[in-house]
This record gives structure tokens, sequence and C-alpha cells, in this order.
């Protein structure tokens, strides 16, 4: 299967369960997330007019950065019909004017100079054409306008993330041996359409590319930005964060005790705070987030 293709089957039956899976909410839980990943990527934290989200999915980012108020109106674009779908519905649930298009992020359906702002969350890493997608960017965003591109996997992070999940994995297997596969693991989601094997396995294939900082950063000025940052981000958070999804992604949900979920979240929310103070302490490689901020041109400058 094409590439693309396999994206958006993947992306479109994956679409009614990715709230769930991802712990995504539009409460203040996630719009506090987000506005810190702008005031981070933009320490000024401005509010810009006109934004374009890339990979919208079901409109983690844009959505929850236009509650915080950073964004005025705002344009989703995602390769999965059923996401744009998704995410424009949720708008209209929290009260947004969301204007979705089905669209490929390396040929965007918009004249020059749409928009103040381009950003995205855990989008580029699914995409074939890295330098083609984030040229597209710079040609619909206004002179001076701002690129944000947070969630994208680090190589070292990632690979380290992957040791967690399986150990994970192996630990929700043994307890399962002693306490009885019956009581301790989850079933099938009763909600997939059929034929869910074949779009579930497309999971390996639309993870595509893993960053190292300094390279995405070298991308970015190459695509044509002036000024091109790497933050990253979650360390001890991250290695917390893919053990507990691991393990909630294979137990049934009695097996964990009420108060879990608001433990491992307070869990999490302390080692982001450790992980702030390693910052200063470790290599910006080995974090697993990598926040991308990038500018285009101003007035008058030459654009590729």
């Amino acid at each position: 299967m094409d590439l693309k293709d396999a994206q958006a089957v993947f992306h479109d039956w994956e679409a009614p369960h990715y709230e769930a899976k991802w712990s995504i909410s539009f409460d203040d839980r996630c719009i506090g997330y987000v506005a810190d990943r702008w005031r981070r990527a933009l320490p000024e934290a401005p509010t810009v007019g006109d934004a374009l989200e890339l990979g919208c999915g079901t409109g983690f980012f844009g959505l929850n950065l236009w509650q915080a108020g950073h964004l005025g109106s705002l344009t989703c674009v995602d390769i999965s019909e059923a996401m744009v779908a998704e995410c424009v519905a949720n708008g209209e649930r929290l009260g947004a004017s969301v204007r979705g298009e089905v669209a490929d992020a390396e040929q965007l359906p918009f004249p020059d100079g749409s928009f103040d702002a381009v950003v995205g969350h855990a989008v580029i890493h699914h995409l074939p054409d890295l330098e083609g997608a984030l040229k597209e960017a710079l040609r619909v965003l206004r002179p001076d306008g701002v690129l944000v591109i947070a969630g994208e996997p680090t190589r070292v992070g990632d690979r380290v993330a992957t040791w967690w999940k399986r150990t994970a994995r192996i630990g929700v297997k043994l307890a399962a041996v002693v306490g009885g596969a019956d009581r301790v693991l989850a079933q099938g989601l009763d909600t997939v359409a059929d034929p869910p094997q074949e779009a579930a396995a497309l999971e390996d294939e639309v993870d595509l590319h893993t960053f190292d900082p300094a390279d995405l950063e070298a991308l970015a000025r190459d695509a044509g930005f002036a000024a091109a940052t790497v933050r990253t981000e979650e360390l001890t958070a991250n290695w917390f964060g893919w053990l507990t999804r691991t393990v909630e992604g294979m137990v049934r949900p009695e097996v964990l005790p009420a108060r879990y979920p608001l433990a491992a979240y307070r869990t999490w929310q302390g080692l982001s705070r450790l992980d702030e103070r390693l910052r200063l302490l470790a290599p910006r490689e080995v974090f697993y987030n990598a926040v991308l901020t990038a500018r285009a041109p101003g007035e008058g400058h030459a654009r590729p």
C-alpha cells in the first residue's frame, strides 16, 4: 500500500477511539498542557489571528490552543477524512468555528500567505517528504509567521521508550500468568469497524521518522525558514507515561484501582517538574519530545 494511503486507512480506523487511546480531552488538563507547549515555544505567548493545524487528528492541539486564547480562526487539515470529521465536530461542541479539510500536508490547498501560524502535534513523523511539507508550511505563512510543531519523537528518546514499552508488556504478561489471563487481560475494542486487523496492523507502517534536534533545525532552515529552534522535553515523565499507557491498553479497566488515573496523572506532573530541572543537566537529545519553532522571513526578504 502507498504510504499516504496507509496513513489515511490507519487514521480513519483509529479516529473513533483515538482520544481514549491517548487520554485526549478538551478540559483544563489538556488546555493547560498545550498552553505550556505554546509558551515554551514562544515565550511571548502571542495570540495569532489565522491559524492552520497540520495533521489535526481530533483537534487536540489546535482546539485546546484556541480555548487557551492563543488562536483566532482555525483551519484544520488531515489526510484522514474521519479525523477531520471528529475535529470539526469537537469544534462545534466547543463553540469554535473550525474549517476542516481533507488534505495532504505536502500539497496544501491554500494560497500563498494565508495564515499567521501553522501548528501541529505529533504530525511530521508521519510525513514521507519532510522538506516538502515544511516548504508548504512556509508557503502558506505570511511574513514573520510562526511554525510550532510539538510532540515529535527524538531518535534517542524513542529507543528508550521502546524499552519501557517492552518492559511493561512483559510485566503485564507475567501478571496474567499469575492472576489468570481472563481476569487480567483486556478484550478487543467492540467499537472497531470491520476489518480491524488489516487497518490496525498498519500502525507499524505509519511512524516514519524520529529526529535528532540539530538535524530538525537544519531541515527547517533548508526549507527556507529564517530561524528555527528545537526544544526537547519529557524524560522520566515519558518513561512513566509509556509504562502506564501500555498497562492501561493491555489490562481490563476493573483491574486498576479507581484512584489510579488521578494518581498516575499526578505522578506524571511531578516527573515533568523534575524533567524541567534535568534539562539543565542532560543533553537535549535524550529527552523524548521535540518542539520545533520556526519563523517565516519578514517583509522584503526573499523566500526560496
